[in-house]
């Protein structure tokens, strides 16, 4: 009996693994149907070429909106990374902000799959961007020649603010805020890419759907690792994924 107390101390108290089923329901009615509309506006034209052209008047004034989304493309995600780092330090002082140190885990390894998964579709899929099909009609704020869809933007910020948000219970009033907040955020960057004439509406449409379909997926993989993960550890490593998210966050940045 002594023996088997030793082992299971040894071995430590093993953590909780995510739920899936919230991921797989979310890659099925919001991320499939995301990527049907893309593909469907894709090949439509009219409300992707519409919406692109309707902002250019905004773009050649250089209006407050447009101004509004440079600092959202530019500062955005950075922006959201901040709030998790805020909300970390926060959360050794204050005992309502009880997020599972796991999510931390789950973020990085959601903007990691998403955001190669991403670029990954963008050259196989090689649609030209706007500023390549319609160089001589309008002013762009990219200077990007990328591949066009989905949107790297909104695939990254999706990524980056889902496991909070199916995750993290709302049973306080911060929590209701933080979620609010991420949602605004990344919605207002993918949006930031239409009115900078960096996107198409189809291609942020395509980064939804491609963070929604990665979820699954990237709680999978954090299934394996919190297996290796102890309670005892997760002080220590949830740290650790911080610091890696934030690093992440400034490759992505860079490139």
């Amino acid at each position: 009996m002594e023996q088997q107390r030793e082992t299971s101390s040894e071995i430590g108290t093993p953590i909780e693994p995510p739920a899936m089923k919230p991921c797989w329901r979310i890659a099925v009615f919001a991320g499939i149907p995301f990527w049907i509309a893309a593909i469907a506006l894709w090949y439509q034209k009219g409300i992707d070429e519409w919406l692109l052209f309707f902002f250019n008047p905004a773009r050649i004034d250089y209006s407050l909106l447009v101004k509004l989304s440079a600092l959202l493309s530019d500062y955005g995600i950075a922006a959201i990374t901040i709030i998790y780092i805020l909300y970390f330090l926060a959360a050794l002082k204050f005992k309502q902000l009880d997020a599972p140190l796991t999510i931390y885990l789950l973020i990085l390894i959601s903007l990691g799959i998403s955001g190669i998964a991403g670029d990954l579709l963008k050259e196989i899929l090689a649609r030209p961007r706007p500023i390549v099909t319609y160089a001589d009609q309008i002013i762009v704020f990219s200077q990007s020649t990328s591949p066009s869809i989905p949107s790297g933007h909104t695939v990254k910020s999706l990524a980056l603010v889902l496991p909070f948000l199916v995750f993290v219970s709302s049973h306080s009033n911060w929590h209701k805020t933080i979620k609010l907040l991420l949602i605004i955020l990344a919605i207002g960057i993918s949006f930031s890419r239409i009115v900078l004439g960096a996107h198409y509406l189809s291609d942020v449409l395509g980064g939804y759907g491609t963070a929604c379909i990665g979820l699954p997926f990237a709680t999978l993989f954090s299934m394996m690792v919190l297996r290796q993960t102890t309670q005892e550890q997760l002080p220590r490593m949830s740290k650790i994924w911080g610091f890696l998210l934030l690093v992440l966050v400034a490759v992505f940045s860079v490139y």
